[in-house]
């Protein structure tokens, strides 16, 4: 460049050619160029984009260094000076649901972004099951036919056969457009726009036959040296990291087929906890919602004492709910014998339930099936205790099935399984010392354990941790008539619930919680705050919900 500058003979005649590279640029990767020095917005903010209500939204882009930028939309209007990088960013305050808008982007030029809602926005994460279009399934033909949604719209990171991500425009949902979109993220989104009634907005980050290494970003890569997966990180840096930032609800997932082999599904839980706490630091959100739908089924057998690296992975997921703001979806029951099972709208269902028990004011909502929750030995016999047992548990089928047992050594043995209140008891004649019961341990379990929601409970084993009752769904759970908090409070909002998985009072009251871990705790929370600072055993506060310094701590990783 600097050359053409040069020779002003030369320059008349690349003039004509610096304007198609121009052009070029433009049309390929949907940037206003820097080369020519004009303001213009990144790709994630085109017509018909849905930016988050009801928080700071982060709007950048480019513009020549010096350039001052304002960015208008609705009553707002937010002014900006272009660093020397180039590269320009607003946060625009929070919102109320609204549209369609349009945004003005304005420096040495203007742009205008039209059609834009302000709602609800959630991102798409995963691999295959998530992918997967509704295009892909047959018997989901009736469902695009009649994809007459105007405020749900998406965002693909990726479409087939593209290279770059962040390059595709903002697409509203129609019979003609249905096809490419998520086929889980559609039906999870229609349930998301039926609850909330406002425009619905769709980040689709997933791709197929990935694993959970590939998803995870920078920092935490350097942080955990040990993790050496040939590809580590590669899908993050092509279909994450131009969305980092947007600002969303929270985040769905459906991902782990692709490690369920002997190296990779007795770490899963681990990683995927790294992965969770790696995107939230990113986002810079803090603890933002992430509900994950557990594996499906495969083929396989069913035996009591099976190797199944698919049920390690889903072990690894459930354990993952120690995490704060987490919630857990159950699918081993709506796939048999095929990863990829067509029944993607109770996929996108399940998913929908926490969000909208939660978050969206549907308090008495049952949305989890019986999570585990401890175990007590009584003779030859081992009693199991669940959350989130709803109206009541319940065998599907009349038969209660998918329960194994072993003493503290020696194999697992198919086992007698009897529901006695909220509680199971399981035996077998063979096994005169229990120590361990398993629950669904196998590619396809044969397992009727739901409660009468209609929601099945998770497999697991009693071989792993204990999740702290607290700590599932990472809130605090409070006895129904001591209202003492059991496990750690690290969620976003505050409310007790009862042994159900209910809510005991509505919204986000003032109450005290009594800490029993160390038997001198006494923590306050008030109406409105975020998130108490919870002392840890050394004593030093841990405030991890102060978006501020998270990502201090995930930039100097």
């Amino acid at each position: 460049m600097p050359e053409i500058g040069h020779k002003e003979p030369v320059l008349v005649v690349s003039c004509f050619a610096l304007q198609k590279i121009i052009i070029t640029v433009i049309a390929v990767f949907g940037v206003t160029a820097e080369i020519v020095a004009n303001v213009g917005v990144s790709k994630a903010f085109s017509e018909h984009a849905v930016l988050q209500r009801g928080m700071n939204v982060p709007i950048w882009g480019t513009a020549s260094s010096g350039e001052k930028v304002t960015v208008t939309i609705g009553s707002q209007t937010k002014e900006v000076t272009t660093p020397s990088s180039g590269k320009w960013k607003v946060s625009l305050d929070p919102m109320e649901a609204a549209g369609p808008l349009t945004m003005t982007i304005k420096g040495k030029n203007t742009v205008s972004v039209t059609d834009v809602y302000i709602g609800e926005v959630w991102q798409v994460a995963g691999q295959s099951n998530m992918d997967t279009r509704l295009s892909f399934y047959a018997t989901l033909a009736d469902s695009i036919k009649k994809a007459d949604v105007p405020k749900l719209r998406y965002f693909t990171l990726r479409q087939p056969g593209q290279t770059t991500g962040g390059q595709n425009p903002w697409i509203v949902v129609s019979p003609s457009t249905a096809g490419d979109l998520s086929a889980t993220g559609y039906f999870f989104g229609k349930e998301i726009l039926k609850t909330t009634d406002v425009a619905v907005g769709l980040v689709v980050t997933a791709v197929g036959g990935t694993t959970i290494t590939q998803w995870m970003d920078p920092a935490t890569l350097k942080a955990n040296p040990g993790i050496t997966n040939s590809d580590k990180g590669g899908m993050w840096d092509l279909w994450v990291a131009p969305a980092v930032g947007y600002g969303i609800k929270g985040t769905i997932w459906i991902q782990g087929e692709q490690n369920c082999n002997a190296t990779d599904a007795p770490v899963y839980g681990d990683r995927f906890k790294l992965l969770i706490n790696g995107w939230r630091d990113a986002w810079g959100q803090g603890d933002f919602p992430f509900y994950f739908g557990q594996l499906s089924s495969t083929s396989g057998t069913a035996g009591p004492d099976d190797v199944s690296y698919v049920a390690e992975v889903r072990e690894g997921q459930r354990l993952a709910l120690a995490l704060p703001n987490t919630a857990l979806t159950v699918n081993f029951d709506i796939g048999k014998g095929d990863w990829h099972y067509p029944d993607k709208p109770e996929a996108g269902r399940r998913l929908s339930l926490p969000a909208r028990a939660m978050l969206y004011g549907e308090n008495d909502l049952v949305y989890s099936g019986p999570l585990f929750s401890r175990k007590i030995i009584e003779g030859n016999r081992i009693k199991l205790l669940f959350t989130h047992t709803g109206g009541g548990l319940v065998a599907k089928g009349g038969t209660l099935s998918g329960f194994s047992v072993a003493a503290a050594s020696g194999p697992f043995v198919r086992g007698t399984a009897t529901i006695s209140g909220d509680t199971v008891i399981v035996s077998s004649s063979s096994v005169g010392n229990p120590a361990r019961v398993r629950y669904g341990w196998s590619n396809v379990p044969a397992a009727s354990l739901y409660n009468k929601e209609g929601l099945p409970a998770s497999p697991f084993t009693t071989e792993s941790p204990d999740l702290p009752t607290g700590a599932i769904h990472g809130m605090p759970t409070v006895s129904p008539s001591a209202g003492v908090v059991i496990g750690r409070a690290e969620h976003q909002s505050f409310y007790p619930v009862n042994a159900l998985g209910k809510r005991i009072m509505g919204g986000r009251g003032a109450f005290q919680v009594l800490w029993h871990l160390s038997g001198k705790r006494g923590i306050v929370f008030q109406p409105g705050v975020n998130r108490a600072s919870i002392p840890d055993n050394d004593g030093a506060g841990d405030d991890r919900s102060d978006p501020v310094s998270r990502k201090k701590r995930y930039e100097n990783r």
